[in-house]
């Protein structure tokens, strides 16, 4: 059993690499504990400078005053995609810039039904763990890493030093927080408000502007967890948008027929 703990998610269930930064770009671990767990101190300032400074850039100047401490004890961490990464409940023992990667933050209903709450990339915070950080509570929803993930930790110990010794920094964590629950009350008004065909046209409007109007690699079943509703319901709201010649469906693919048509979708 491989264990590792971080801030956006807390991984138990398989191989976790750290990378050791060098003059030469990533390199892999090859000293393993005992524990089973790979980690690395990542040894120069300078390194970590750039790559807080790449995606965070603001942070350099909140933790100026107890940067070098925190700078010490960092990790750079690999995560796989594909992994399960937080499940509910779950306790955060760390804190996470994360540098590279997608990860994807939801909520099972009883009734077995997932939905998104939000994504958290490269430059963002995950609000969900800030909050079970600062009150030592479980993580209330379930986190999974769509792509290969690269992240700088700390452990607990120096986020709270981070806190204690810098108003910046509290600032912009409070910053973070207000920004994301934005998000989250623009999402509940959609789910409360808002009919599933708008939501769903407006899914596939951003998902095919992300492709430049390539066939989406989707299932009815991703959607479904996307908008936190069945695959039935998508499954006959998409063949509406196929009949009313927006899209064209086949096998785990779904076409742009119509962006115009998508759109009055959207907005009706």
């Amino acid at each position: 059993m491989y264990v590792f703990n971080v801030c956006i998610f807390q991984y138990t269930h398989c191989v976790v690499c750290s990378l050791k930064i060098g003059g030469r770009g990533w390199r892999s671990c090859r000293n393993r504990e005992l524990t089973g767990e790979y980690k690395y101190k990542v040894s120069g300032i300078t390194e970590i400078q750039e790559l807080l400074q790449c995606q965070y850039p603001e942070v350099e100047n909140l933790l100026e005053s107890v940067s070098q401490t925190i700078r010490a004890s960092a990790n750079l961490s690999r995560i796989p995609a594909g992994a399960h990464l937080f499940r509910e409940s779950e306790r955060c023992r760390h804190f996470m810039w994360l540098l590279e990667g997608t990860v994807r933050v939801f909520k099972h209903s009883p009734g077995g039904r997932e939905i998104t709450l939000y994504r958290v990339k490269p430059g963002e915070l995950c609000v969900l763990s800030l909050q079970c950080l600062l009150d030592d509570e479980g993580f209330p929803a379930e986190a999974v890493a769509e792509t290969e993930l690269y992240g700088l930790t700390l452990d607990q110990r120096d986020f709270d030093r981070a806190i204690d010794d810098s108003k910046e920094f509290r600032r912009y964590l409070l910053k973070v927080l207000s920004r994301r629950l934005g998000d989250v009350v623009q999402l509940i008004s959609e789910v409360t408000f808002q009919r599933l065909d708008l939501r769903l046209a407006c899914l596939l409007g951003q998902l095919f502007e992300r492709s430049g109007g390539e066939p989406l690699l989707k299932t009815h079943a991703q959607l479904a967890r996307e908008l936190g509703t069945t695959r039935e319901m998508i499954s006959r709201i998409l063949k509406e948008f196929e009949y009313q010649e927006c899209i064209q469906l086949s096998r785990g693919e779904i076409h742009l027929v119509s962006r115009e048509g998508l759109n009055w979708f959207s907005r009706s």
